[in-house]
């Protein structure tokens, strides 16, 4: 008896090349769900002022990130000569909090090490796929002030496809009923 994999495998042989078009183009668009509304924009009124800090993620060697707690993004951006500015936020997450000692210099350390991401597999297909389109944002946050809270506040606003619960409670029904 033949495996599930080899099952699928024969399956795919099968399938001509606009099906396996297909194939791939629904496995990206399962992968990364967007819910994109204008609706959610005034959460950004949550936000305390934020100095945010882009790096190309292939270019993170170069860079030296801070040693203090703070909130970061990951977008995608397709920087051709032939394309206007543009830019997907995929994840938004934080570094440390009121009591820890993460910082936003260890946080990124953890994206850069397969290890450090392996129990997330939207995050890992997001690295895996668009590593050298991928931009690193971050800001840093007050010691004393809640990263969670920010963090939320940015999920709130953007609903970025690669978070799962990092929504606040009102956001959060609304964005499990939709992705359901």
């Amino acid at each position: 008896m033949q495996s599930i994999y080899d099952d699928t495998e024969d399956f795919i042989a099968k399938l001509t090349p606009s099906e396996k078009t297909e194939l791939v183009l629904s496995y990206f668009k399962n992968s990364f769900e967007f819910i994109l509304t204008p609706m959610f924009l005034e959460n950004a009124n949550n936000l305390p002022p934020l100095n945010w800090q882009t790096v190309k993620y292939t270019d993170h060697a170069d860079h030296t990130f801070p040693a203090h707690q703070g909130v970061y993004m990951f977008s995608v951006c397709f920087n051709t000569p032939n394309l206007p500015t543009n830019s997907y936020v995929m994840y938004v997450g934080k570094a440390g909090d009121i009591g820890t000692n993460n910082t936003i210099e260890k946080r990124f350390k953890d994206y850069v090490r397969p290890s450090g991401y392996s129990g997330r597999p939207k995050v890992k297909k997001l690295i895996n796929y668009f590593k050298e389109h991928l931009v690193y944002h971050y800001a840093e946050v007050d010691n004393g002030s809640s990263t969670a809270l920010v963090e939320s506040a940015l999920a709130d606003v953007f609903i970025p496809p690669c978070n799962q619960a990092d929504f606040s409670a009102k956001v959060r029904s609304f964005v499990r009923g939709v992705r359901i």
